[in-house]
């Protein structure tokens, strides 16, 4: 086996603090310089890299029981818990997301676009004509309000309001890099006081329900009729949120900014959006939406190997972290063509519909360990964009400042997303 190339001590230097902030572009470099296998980190920092559609589909195309979730993203703990779907492997994850999976079904989500739209609205309702906005803050906000209202259905008083507030100490906290949400960092025991809040909420919601005779028609309601126990209901409830939060919030931020950067697709999308019977909008915008998770899905993912892999003439050995990036394949010329940098919606439409090549358009994962909330963000994603182009005419403050993407599990733009309003309708 020949051995694994990466950069140096002395590269490392240079590299390292770029990482933990544009791990995506880190690794757009890393792979041009050192193939598709690529050492990086020193000592117990010390990961593998995996780049390309076939490294995704080594880790999501089988049932592998050699690479584990739990141990590669125990820094999230704190905030989903230990029985999380994302935090947990075999049998366990097996039942666990055979109960949960139904509280997913499409009807629900179906039923969830009234109240998308309600909070879509509510943000435009706020724009000012003149006023300079962050975009990225107010979606944030209104992608919270909408999990947590999907998830707890018509729950009394300002509940998903209540539960957010009450998460965001934590929710910020595993935004950090891993190398700073240690049990010694600073923020950590506030963010462990946020989730022991979240739980409250949660339980004291459980018990009225069950008090009452009525579990409810929302995901909570469905996931209450199952044998999950309390812990992991709270743990579900609380991770999805979490998911949703991050993840969703970015990705619209990024959809907003592609287009304000891109007129003939504004032009086009809003052209779709004036005639749409559907609120999610038509093919055009499902195809903004697809665009977007393509260039800006999440940097990197990782597992945790409990027995060697050989992967391109290459032995990693046991006990080791890699790492896979949806975000390098899905920039990856050789999969997308010459154009892969740039943002054309079109690609998605042609030849009566674009379909990609198995395991390059990964920004769920895939196979059996798919995002499970994958169908509400991408309804999400698609009412938001036809709503903000049916109702507003925007622009960037800043029409020329390059805009980055930051965040390890999920990317958000650095700096957020401040565009001028000109008209609300």
């Amino acid at each position: 086996m020949a051995r694994i190339p990466g950069p140096s001590i002395f590269v490392l230097g240079r590299l390292g603090l770029r990482a933990l902030e544009h791990p995506g572009p880190v690794g757009v470099e890393l792979r041009a310089r050192y193939g598709d296998v690529v050492r990086f980190g020193v000592g117990p920092m010390k990961y593998f890299m995996l780049f390309g559609a076939d490294a995704n589909e080594l880790v999501l195309g089988e049932r592998n029981e050699h690479l584990l979730w739990g141990p590669a993203v125990r820094t999230l703990e704190i905030v989903d818990g230990p029985t999380a779907l994302v935090l947990t492997d075999g049998e366990e994850h097996k039942r666990r997301r055979r109960l949960v999976q139904p509280a997913f079904a499409t009807r629900r989500i179906d039923a969830a676009v009234d109240v998308i739209i309600e909070e879509a609205d509510r943000v435009i309702d706020s724009l000012r004509v003149g006023a300079t906005v962050d975009l990225y803050e107010a979606y944030r906000d209104a992608v919270r309000r909408i999990v947590a209202r999907v998830l707890f259905g018509d729950a009394p008083g300002s509940l998903a309001d209540e539960l957010g507030v009450a998460l965001e100490p934590a929710l910020h906290f595993v935004e950090r890099p891993p190398q700073l949400t240690g049990r010694l960092m600073p923020g950590r025991r506030r963010a462990a006081a946020a989730r022991a809040a979240a739980d409250a909420i949660v339980d004291r919601e459980i018990e009225r329900r069950r008090t009452s005779g009525d579990l409810g028609t929302d995901i909570l309601g469905a996931l209450l009729a199952t044998e999950l126990s309390d812990a992991e209901l709270r743990d579900q409830v609380v991770s999805l949120i979490a998911a949703g939060y991050a993840t969703t919030s970015g990705a619209v931020a990024f959809a907003i900014l592609e287009l304000l950067r891109n007129p003939s697709a504004l032009d086009r999308a809003r052209t779709e959006a004036a005639s749409a019977a559907d609120p999610r909008g038509g093919p055009y915008v499902a195809a903004v939406v697809n665009e977007t998770l393509r260039l800006w899905p999440p940097p990197l993912a990782a597992r945790y190997l409990t027995e060697p892999v050989s992967f391109r003439g290459h032995e990693i050995p046991a006990r080791s972290t890699i790492t896979f990036s949806p975000y390098v394949t899905g920039r990856d010329p050789a999969l997308w063509g010459d154009d892969a940098g740039e943002f054309r919606p079109e690609r998605w439409l042609e030849d009566g519909g674009f379909e990609p090549a198995p395991y390059s358009f990964i920004p769920f994962g895939g196979a059996y360990r798919k995002c499970i909330g994958f169908g509400l963000a991408l309804t999400e994603m698609q009412v938001v964009v036809t709503r903000l182009v049916q109702r507003t005419s925007l622009r960037l403050a800043d029409p020329h400042a390059r805009v980055e993407g930051t965040g390890i599990a999920s990317m958000r733009p650095e700096g957020g997303l401040r565009v001028i309003v000109d008209d609300v309708r």
